[in-house]
């Protein structure tokens, strides 16, 4: 009985992590690709019950990457493991990246990665710097 009281209560007392429904696909601003920003920026927001995200505010990153970043994460969807009244503060790190690499002279590309298994979202977003030259 202890037991079963003591799972309950853990059980309960766990605070349920939304995963990530849908996102816009992320975008390297023209400005930074023409000015050859890489770099990292860094933000925190909230994901409210409905699943949408709120309180987006940058902790680092360059000021030509900052407003993007924020745009992106703004359309991000979650959805709720169970039915709940929650909120929870998020963190996640976009990463942009000016490659040297060009995969094909016909097409280049633009290359996003995902990953989410640990506590911060981490996107990586990568672009051909011959697309950029005039």
């Amino acid at each position: 009985m202890i037991v079963v009281l003591l799972l309950s209560a853990t059980a309960l007392g766990a605070d349920p992590e939304p995963y990530l429904k849908s996102a816009p696909m992320p975008f390297y601003p023209q400005l930074a690709r023409q000015a050859r920003i890489e770099g990292k920026v860094s933000l925190r927001f909230a994901v409210n019950e409905q699943g949408d995200t709120s309180e987006v505010e940058v902790v680092t990153g360059h000021q030509l990457l900052r407003q993007a970043t924020i745009e992106s994460v703004q359309g991000w969807k979650f959805r709720w493991p169970n039915p709940c009244a929650c909120r929870v503060k998020k963190e996640a790190v976009f990463v942009y990246k000016i490659s040297g690499e060009l995969e094909s002279p016909d097409r280049p590309s633009v290359t996003v990665k995902w990953f989410g298994k640990t506590g911060v979202i981490r996107v990586e977003i990568e672009v051909d710097a011959t697309l950029w030259q005039p």
